[in-house]
């Protein structure tokens, strides 16, 4: 039963967990609105009456007599690289502040401060006069390591999505799976770049919605938890900046402010463009 007077886990984001990981269970929605119950007690928190646009985890905004707080729980096996991530970029002051995390019997549970206004890259006006703030949102990132051993990379991931083809079952908004002759090249250029890359820390789901407008900037929320090239975040953000509005050499002035090479975010948007991100 889930707890009296806090929100439940949403039809939609329950049916795509269960899906997407058969092995949680069906209890799993009820197990979330007690162990977030147990959580604002411990914070003093009150919970908004519904839950936040989610596709896989459950995330509820909560106010505190200290200011907002995001409360988000994830099934996923790989929650606690996700949430190493989360930690380091908070540190780095690119994400939001990271209060507490543990595991639960729904997953990994993340707190962290809530970002406002919060308004996403997707609903700002982009043009060239934006890259110089995202490549300030990127720089701290270049040549940091990865924040946990063992974690699952950006390659082998990426591997995945270009071996699934016509099977994806989380393509991006709007988008066909790639023709063959394109998987196949991008296949072909990921094993040069995976041959040239040390793993280091990136974001690995850098798209524009998953960057926010904060009190003194931009920060960046929700990793995807994978060691990877700080080079491939700046051709996503390229590649999705690019269906709300045409840049001119986009990710090559991106590539400039960030300090990466220019060769390497081509390579990698090509990759990130047949993998369907």
């Amino acid at each position: 039963m889930e707890a009296v007077g806090f929100p439940g886990v949403p039809t939609d984001v329950a049916r795509a967990v269960f899906e997407r990981w058969p092995t949680v269970g069906a209890s799993w929605p009820e197990i979330v609105s007690t162990e977030l119950a147990d959580i604002c007690r411990r914070y003093s928190a009150k919970p908004a009456s519904q839950a936040m646009p989610a596709r896989y985890g459950f995330v509820v905004e909560a106010h505190t007599d200290a200011g907002p707080l995001i409360m988000r729980a994830s099934p996923d096996p790989n929650g606690a690289f996700q949430a190493g991530v989360a930690m380091r970029l908070a540190e780095l002051g690119v994400a939001p502040r990271i209060h507490e995390v543990f595991q639960g019997e729904a997953g990994t549970w993340t707190v962290m401060e809530r970002v406002t206004p919060g308004t996403t890259l997707a609903e700002l006006p982009l043009s060239v006069e934006s890259l110089p703030a995202l490549g300030a949102l990127l720089r701290p990132l270049v040549g940091q390591p990865a924040p946990l051993p063992g974690m699952p990379t950006l390659c082998g991931w990426l591997r995945r999505r270009l071996d699934e083809g016509d099977h994806l079952s989380d393509l991006a908004p709007g988008r066909t799976p790639a023709p063959q002759a394109q998987r196949t090249e991008a296949l072909s250029i990921l094993a040069e770049l995976e041959g040239e890359s040390a793993d280091g820390l990136c974001h690995g789901d850098a798209s524009t919605r998953n960057i926010l407008a904060g009190p003194s900037g931009l920060l960046v929320i929700d990793p995807r938890g994978v060691s990877g090239d700080i080079a491939y975040d700046v051709a996503v953000i390229a590649l999705k900046a690019r269906t709300h509005v045409p840049l001119p050499n986009g990710e090559s002035v991106l590539a400039d402010s960030v300090g990466v090479a220019r060769d390497r975010t081509a390579a990698w948007f090509m990759v990130a463009d047949a993998a369907r991100v």
